[in-house]
């Protein structure tokens, strides 16, 4: 075999090499996004964790409540209520700021929610802030940990009226925090 002839076959293997693997069949790949998020916030701070809820509840032929208890979570009814499942929690924030600070927490004693949609409301009354498993009030002095932190729950007691219109119901409170 000469050398031209050798080149010729060695070309024509390599051709043949690279057409096969040029023809196989490709891997099987999928790619995904994810997210990442961050959140700076200043030195003296307050941020919301969760959100007062009261699950789901069939409202009876008479009047009753439903209350999520600020200290510890529990939920009690009352009246015609009946609870539905659904998840229940308290309002949870964490009060931000100087070791030691001294802070003064406000909210309101009562706020009305309503009917997405209108048509009706409901009133929760009784609302009270909470620290380390105890009910404190609606105007709370506290401490900041030696970390600068202040854990804090809001719980309340809702008022279901008899027949109460079925639907979703949504409403804010306003929560004040002096540092002092």
């Amino acid at each position: 075999m000469t050398r031209d002839q050798f080149f010729s076959r060695a070309i024509a293997c390599l051709l043949f090499v690279l057409a096969a693997l040029t023809s196989a069949p490709a891997a099987y790949a999928q790619t995904s996004n994810g997210d990442a998020t961050a959140v700076t916030i200043g030195p003296m701070s307050v941020v919301k964790i969760e959100d007062l809820n009261f699950g789901n509840l069939v409202a009876g032929t008479t009047a009753g409540t439903m209350t999520v208890n600020t200290a510890n979570g529990n939920v009690n009814v009352t009246g015609g209520v009946v609870r539905a499942g659904g998840v229940t929690s308290r309002a949870n924030f964490i009060i931000y700021g100087p070791q030691n600070q001294i802070v003064r927490i406000r909210i309101p004693s009562t706020i009305l929610i309503s009917r997405n949609g209108g048509g009706a409301n409901m009133r929760i009354d009784q609302m009270s802030v909470g620290n380390a498993n105890r009910s404190l009030g609606t105007n709370v002095l506290g401490r900041l940990s030696r970390t600068g932190v202040f854990n804090l729950t809001v719980g309340g007691r809702l008022r279901v009226n008899a027949n109460q219109q079925e639907g979703g119901y949504t409403g804010t409170f306003d929560m004040t925090v002096d540092y002092f």
